[in-house]
């Protein structure tokens, strides 16, 4: 379908969003079919400019690349809920802002409602080379559930849930391959499902950029009553798969 044949669809949707909700590029691309997300963004780019543009934004309930400055003036002025209040908040609360496309917030459920309190809300993963990113954390976390829920362009936002996996390289990376051994963040660790998932999982990570670590230990590298598998990316990124 031609790009413009998206774009009314799109802009029809988004002349419908009130005052003080928002929806992720992600959402509209869900709600419309046909389409992914980083279309949505393709269009409000190029046709969007009449519009409410501010109340269509990524997952992770951050502004319009580019545009975040004005777009805060306007959350500010509509009483949009963001994370840190009207003042010092500088991102949408999406379980607060999201609209169910019936003029009032999401329902908790999918990708929108809180989760509980000391709970992971999200994790945000920096990369050097997002081609070699998209490949690698794409493969994972499709195979573990995840939804994609926004494109834009240097990034993508998966979804579980409420939980959601950021990973972006974006102007404010700093360039250099991740090294897991330094003092910061080791490695990320998934429940896998069941043994068989796991191991399922593992014959097919070569597939997707991923290599088995601590092989001659393998499934029990982290304990004789521990069975998970631990898989490095390309980019030098570790994961764990749990099983169980």
């Amino acid at each position: 379908m031609p790009l413009e044949d998206h774009a009314e669809r799109v802009l029809d949707l988004v002349a419908t969003i009130p005052e003080g909700r928002v929806l992720a590029y992600g959402d509209i691309a869900k709600r419309l079919g046909g389409m992914g997300p980083r279309t949505v963004g393709t269009v409000m780019s190029r046709y969007g400019s009449d519009l409410p543009w501010w109340r269509v934004i990524r997952s992770d309930g951050r502004p319009p690349q580019g545009l975040e400055d004005e777009a805060l003036e306007h959350w500010r002025a509509e009483g949009t809920p963001m994370v840190g209040g009207l003042v010092e908040g500088g991102r949408a609360d999406m379980g607060r802002a999201r609209w169910d496309f019936g003029g009032a917030p999401a329902a908790s459920g999918d990708g929108g409602g809180a989760g509980p309190r000391g709970g992971l809300h999200h994790v945000e993963i920096w990369v050097d080379d997002i081609t070699a990113a998209t490949r690698e954390w794409g493969w994972l976390l499709g195979r573990l559930g995840y939804r994609l829920g926004d494109d834009w362009g240097h990034g993508q936002a998966w979804e579980l849930g409420s939980l959601y996996v950021v990973v972006e390289a974006g102007p404010d990376v700093v360039a250099g391959r991740h090294e897991r051994t330094r003092a910061g963040l080791n490695h990320l660790a998934f429940h896998g499902g069941s043994r068989a998932e796991v191991d399922a999982l593992v014959d097919a990570c070569g597939e997707g950029g991923w290599t088995l670590m601590f092989a001659d230990t393998h499934p029990y590298a982290g304990g004789t009553q521990h069975y998970a598998a631990y898989l490095e990316s390309g980019e030098g990124f570790e994961v764990e798969v749990v099983a169980g």
